[in-house]
C-alpha cells in the first residue's frame, strides 16, 4: 500500500500564518508552541490544501484580517506521481487546482488526509447533525457517486422545504419524486458502508484499553421502501412546521458503548476514546479504500491527559508514513521538529531552514489562483 506523502506546503494570507513555505519529510514532523501560535492553523491550511475542504461556514474566515484573498498549496506524491495542489480562497469563492488545471473538490485526491482534534468529542455528545455531517463527509470521500447523489438529495430538500413554507402542497409532489429515487440510494450506502465502519471502530476502541464493546448503527426516519408512504403520510405536519420531517437528512448515527447510548451514558473520557475510534476507523477506511495511506494531522496531542489516549496517539502517529503532529510541548520520537510562534515555524536541529523574514520567490508575486474569477 503506497502512502499519500506532502513534500510541501506553501500559505499566504491564510489566517494567521506569515507567509512561508514548509517541507515534511516522512515519518512524524513535530509542531510545538504556545495555544494561539498558529499550529492548528497549520493543520487545518494542509487539511484544506490535501483535500480541499473545510468546515468553516464562510470562507472569508479563513482570510487573514485586512486582506482579501487567501492561498494554499500542497506539493504531493500520491500513487507514485507528483502534483501540485492549489486552493484560492475569497469571500464566498474557492477555487482548486491541479498542476495548473482547474478542478472541482471531488477530484481531489479524497483520501489523502486524516484530521483528529480535540474538538472531535462532539462527535459523541454533540446534536445529531454532527454525526450525520461526520458520516456523509466521510462517505463522500470513499464514493464519489455518493457525493454526488446526497448533494442533489439535499438540494431538492431545500426546494422542498420552500415550497412547504409557502403552503404549495400541490408542488411538493415535484419535489417528492426526486426524493424518493435519490434518498433510498443514499441510506442502502450508508447501511453498506457502516458494517465495515462499525468493525474498524470496534477495533480502534478496543485497541484505545475499552473493555465496553462499541457498536455504530443507523437510526433511520423512514426506510428505502417505506420512504413514498412515510412522505405522503407527514404532509400536513410538513405543511405545520414548513420543513421535510423524514428521510436520510434527519437520521442520526446511533453509537452504543456497552449496550448503552454513548451520547447519554458514556463519560467524557469513554467520549474521547470513541472520538479517537472513530478517526481511527476514518483511516483505515480511506486506505482500504484508496489503496494509499492518508497523511495523518494530530491537533494538540499533549491536550489528552490521560496516558493511554496519549500513546494511543502517538503509537498512531508513528504508525504511519507520515504525520503532521502538534501541541505545547515537543512530540517524541519525531523526524523534525518546528517552534511556532506568531504564525512561524522555526525548525530545529537539522532540519531544512527557511530564513523568518525571507519570502519563498513562488509567494513574492500575488499567485495566479487568486487573481483569476469564476465567470
Amino acid at each position: 500500500m503506497q502512502p499519500v506523502r506532502l513534500d510541501s506546503l506553501s500559505t499566504l494570507n491564510y489566517r494567521n500564518l506569515a507567509p512561508c513555505t514548509l517541507r515534511f519529510p516522512a515519518g512524524v514532523t513535530g509542531v510545538y508552541g504556545e495555544n494561539g501560535a498558529g499550529k492548528t492553523n497549520l493543520l487545518e491550511a494542509a487539511f484544506l490544501a490535501l483535500t480541499g475542504l473545510t468546515d468553516v461556514t464562510r470562507l472569508e474566515q479563513l482570510v487573514q484580517q485586512g486582506e482579501k484573498e487567501a492561498y494554499v498549496r500542497a506539493d504531493l506524491e500520491s500513487a507514485g506521481a507528483l502534483s501540485i495542489q492549489e486552493v484560492g480562497l475569497g469571500r464566498g469563492r474557492r477555487q482548486l487546482k491541479v498542476d495548473g488545471v482547474r478542478v472541482r473538490a471531488g477530484d481531489l485526491p479524497r483520501g489523502s488526509a486524516v484530521w483528529i482534534r480535540p474538538e472531535d468529542s462532539e462527535l459523541v455528545f454533540g446534536a445529531p447533525a454532527g454525526r450525520r455531517a461526520y458520516l456523509d463527509s466521510l462517505l463522500s470521500r470513499v464514493s464519489a457517486r455518493y457525493a454526488q447523489q446526497l448533494a442533489r438529495y439535499e438540494r431538492t430538500v431545500s426546494q422542498r422545504n420552500a415550497a412547504l413554507r409557502g403552503g404549495e402542497s400541490w408542488a411538493t409532489q415535484v419535489w417528492d419524486d426526486a426524493l424518493v429515487r435519490l434518498g433510498p440510494e443514499i441510506m442502502l450506502f450508508r447501511r453498506r458502508a457502516l458494517t465495515r465502519l462499525s468493525e474498524l471502530a470496534a477495533e480502534a476502541n478496543a485497541g484505545l484499553g475499552s473493555r465496553k464493546v462499541l457498536t455504530l448503527e443507523l437510526t433511520e426516519s423512514t426506510t428505502p421502501e417505506t420512504f413514498a408512504a412515510d412522505l405522503a403520510s407527514r404532509q400536513a405536519e410538513e405543511l405545520a412546521r414548513g420543513s421535510t420531517v423524514t428521510g436520510p437528512h434527519r437520521d442520526d448515527l446511533l453509537l452504543t458503548l456497552g449496550g448503552f447510548a454513548a451520547t447519554e451514558y458514556a463519560s467524557r473520557g469513554e467520549g474521547r476514546t470513541i472520538a479517537l475510534a472513530l478517526r481511527r476507523a476514518e483511516l483505515e477506511l480511506l486506505a482500504e479504500r484508496f489503496g494509499e495511506r492518508p497523511v495523518l494531522l494530530v491537533d494538540d496531542f499533549s491536550a489528552e491527559l490521560d496516558p493511554g489516549r496519549r500513546a494511543f496517539l502517538l503509537d498512531l502517529a508513528a504508525s504511519v508514513p507520515q504525520a503532521i503532529v502538534t501541541g505545547t510541548e515537543r512530540a517524541p520520537g519525531a523526524a523534525q521538529t518546528l517552534r511556532a510562534h506568531a504564525g512561524r515555524f522555526t525548525p530545529e536541529g537539522d532540519a531544512w531552514e527557511l530564513p523568518d523574514a525571507e519570502v519563498p520567490d513562488e509567494l513574492e508575486r500575488r499567485p495566479e489562483v487568486l487573481a483569476e474569477r469564476d465567470a
